[in-house]
């Protein structure tokens, strides 16, 4: 709850009468004991006058249970289910483009109004309904709306008709795109190579090089290929739902390795194990997020003593990282952390 003074906090059991406010209030600031799990007045030194814990700028214990998911996951994925946890790995695009609705202008035609106010709005079956106009921003909504009626080959016909009439590098971007999810890689390289420097157009061109290495050639890129690859998408993002070149090779080599197979990955196998280990040795970052999908890629593969070298080490370090969470250092979640 926002104030004028700042936000403010409300904190209250669903379960008994225990509640408390935290942040500005008129009398002085109150902040949340992690430890002893009670309001506390905010003092000069940030110390609970209870328990001499720190206290924080705000409540900490709300992400307390998802790092008691993510380790249960974990665990459960090392006793040999993954499942728990590949449900918690986002899904990260392999190919980025802009559905932004083309923006008005003044003097356009009412017909054309219409069309864009309808694709601004989302209402992709007016978009669709409208006649069809012969204008690059009229295309561009019925390309924006077929691409998320997921209408991918009549969304490319309409960004054809786009760049007939001007070469913009916004419809080149959403039709090489396009082109590269349906694996047509070489026109996809034409269009892409005129998508302009935006993030998109950056990253497009590097999953292209991946894609074209792993899918085309059934091939694991060279260290030519993987410096191109992340010197055209910049550096990369530790965020968890962000694509990077190296997480991207590691799906497209799991996706590859597991295609036709229907037997798990035996270890009389060791060109594959080795391909594997190649894929696991691009990640960029070993966060929580990059470790798991290692985790959960060699679970797929039916490799249940890569899945423990991966799973053990991943469930230590997420285990210490909740236990060292200020709400379990004092008695009211004491059992939780024993």
């Amino acid at each position: 709850m926002a104030s004028s003074n700042g936000t403010r906090w409300r904190i209250a059991c669903d379960h008994c009468d225990a509640a408390a406010w935290t942040g500005a209030d008129p009398a002085g600031a109150r902040a949340w004991c992690e430890a002893c799990q009670t309001g506390q007045p905010l003092t000069a030194d940030a110390r609970c006058p209870d328990c001499g814990a720190t206290l924080p700028a705000e409540p900490r214990f709300l992400e307390l249970w998802g790092g008691l998911q993510q380790l249960d996951a974990v665990l459960m994925a090392w006793a040999g289910d993954a499942r728990p946890l590949a449900t918690l790995l986002p899904e990260r695009p392999r190919f980025v483009t802009d559905l932004d609705p083309p923006a008005r202008q003044e003097g356009d035609a009412p017909e054309l109004v219409a069309i864009l106010e309808a694709c601004a709005h989302g209402d992709l079956r007016a978009v669709l309904a409208a006649p069809s106009l012969a204008h690059p921003r009229a295309h561009a909504a019925r390309a924006i709306a077929l691409e998320r009626r997921h209408e991918r080959e009549a969304a490319v016909a309409e960004w054809d008709a786009v760049i007939a009439a001007s070469d913009d590098a916004r419809a080149r971007l959403a039709r090489g795109a396009l082109h590269a999810l349906a694996g047509r890689w070489s026109a996809a390289e034409v269009d892409l190579a005129h998508a302009g420097d935006s993030f998109a157009a950056r990253w497009d061109r590097a999953s292209l090089v991946m894609h074209r290495a792993i899918v085309e050639r059934d091939a694991f890129p060279s260290e030519a290929e993987l410096a191109a690859a992340r010197a055209e998408a910049g550096p990369a993002s530790s965020y968890w739902s962000d694509p990077t070149v190296g997480r991207l090779v590691w799906s497209l080599v799991i996706e590859r390795t597991l295609a036709g197979r229907a037997a798990p990955l035996e270890a009389s196998e060791p060109h594959t194990h080795a391909r594997v280990h190649r894929a696991e040795a691009t990640f960029e970052h070993a966060t929580f997020w990059d470790r798991a999908m290692q985790v959960v890629g060699w679970w797929r593969l039916g490799a249940a003593s890569e899945v423990a070298r991966a799973a053990l080490p991943l469930a230590e370090t997420q285990a210490a990282e909740v236990l060292a969470e200020p709400a379990l250092a004092g008695p009211a979640l004491g059992e939780v952390a024993t």
